[in-house]
């Protein structure tokens, strides 16, 4: 008899995970994302009025609003304001979706897409580019990305080496160490800078929005959509490897081949997204964790509402920045924010999960 149907019970946890649908969520999280996105355009150094904001938004789009604002106004909004929180949209949403990805496939909560050294590598990547004299506005996150990739690259080929129940202890483990010879290596390569690409490479390894433009947003948006589309797509996948490797297989989901996909997915958009952002920590930790024990673990609900409250948690950290830079001008970077934010939600689930067996609940 076919495995498939003699393990037809064993199913039933992947078919029947609690979950909220997803026109809930979307009817929820939409229009706090919006709200959030008009708060963080109206708010700055300088705050615009809603009445501005909509002017200048239908003038853009070529619809007459007949509302008078600032002749300044719209040069801040739509190359300034939005480019950045554009950015920190798509970026809060890919970090949020490869948090889900990686806490789904190793049944962990403390799992998060700097696991598999990305970060490490996009510093790297962005590190070399500044000694080298070539740390442009457009060359650094080319260099950053190509960093992650090789990282990515390392990691996967090592996992190769390893079948069976194993293979997920030797991804965590060559994750660690391949970031750990990448940190090594940045120090090395940090000696032989000089004082302003030292202090270039500190500000872009705490992870920020400031400066972003059209052309970050337009690099990391395809990539980002691409990823929750496949995702989305293969969530039933997700959901059964939520058994185990065996009950997988006997369902008729290949466990080698979907995680190598979802690596491959997560760890796209990351290096992607670091390579705009510089590393921004604990997005892709706390949110899929709050999220899931939100909507619970049915992947397909899961990933739009961790899309959804990444972005909306990014956008609105990067916001307090912008607040918190008020008085003294100089630029707080989102990074910070999130790890003041993120480090205590970490310790939190350090302990539970620690009394839980690494329970993902």
């Amino acid at each position: 008899m076919n495995p498939v149907f003699e393990n037809k019970k064993q199913s039933e946890p992947a078919q029947q995970l609690r979950r909220v649908s997803i026109t809930k969520i979307l009817a929820i999280g939409l229009p706090l994302l919006l709200l959030t996105i008009i708060l963080a355009t109206a708010i700055s150094s300088t705050n615009i009025s809603p009445a501005a904001i909509i002017a200048v938004l239908l003038d853009a789009i070529g619809i007459p609003s007949g509302i008078d604002y600032p002749a300044t106004a719209y040069t801040v909004i739509m190359q300034i304001r939005l480019p950045r929180i554009m950015a920190a949209l798509f970026a809060g949403c890919g970090l949020a979706v490869a948090g889900t990805i990686m806490q789904g496939l190793f049944r962990n909560p403390l799992a998060e897409p700097g696991i598999l050294g990305v970060s490490a590598g996009a510093s790297l990547g962005a590190l070399i580019a500044l000694v080298a004299g070539v740390g442009s506005f457009f060359a650094l996150p080319i260099y950053a990305f190509a960093g992650a990739f090789l990282a990515v690259a390392i990691i996967l080929a090592l996992s190769l080496l390893t079948k069976g129940s194993g293979q997920t202890v030797t991804l965590i483990m060559s994750g660690m160490a391949v970031s750990a010879l990448f940190s090594a290596l940045s120090s090395l390569v940090l000696t032989m800078g000089n004082e302003y690409q030292v202090a270039s490479y500190i500000f872009w390894t705490m992870g920020g929005l400031a400066n972003r433009r059209w052309e970050h947003v337009i690099a990391i948006a395809p990539v980002v959509t691409m990823v929750i589309l496949i995702v989305l797509f293969r969530a039933r996948d997700l959901d059964i490897m939520l058994l185990g490797d065996e009950e997988a297989r006997a369902l008729g989901v290949a466990p080698g081949r979907t995680r190598f996909l979802m690596i491959i997915l997560a760890s796209l958009a990351t290096a992607a997204i670091v390579s705009v952002t510089g590393p921004i920590g604990f997005v892709g930790l706390i949110v899929p964790h709050i999220m899931r024990l939100l909507v619970g673990p049915a992947h397909r609900s899961l990933v739009v509402a961790s899309a959804i409250g990444g972005s909306i948690f990014l956008i609105a950290c990067d916001l307090v920045t912008r607040v918190l830079s008020r008085p003294t001008g100089a630029e707080l970077s989102a990074g910070v924010v999130t790890a003041i934010i993120g480090s205590p939600y970490f310790l939190y689930l350090l302990f539970k999960s620690a009394r839980r067996g690494g329970s993902l609940t």
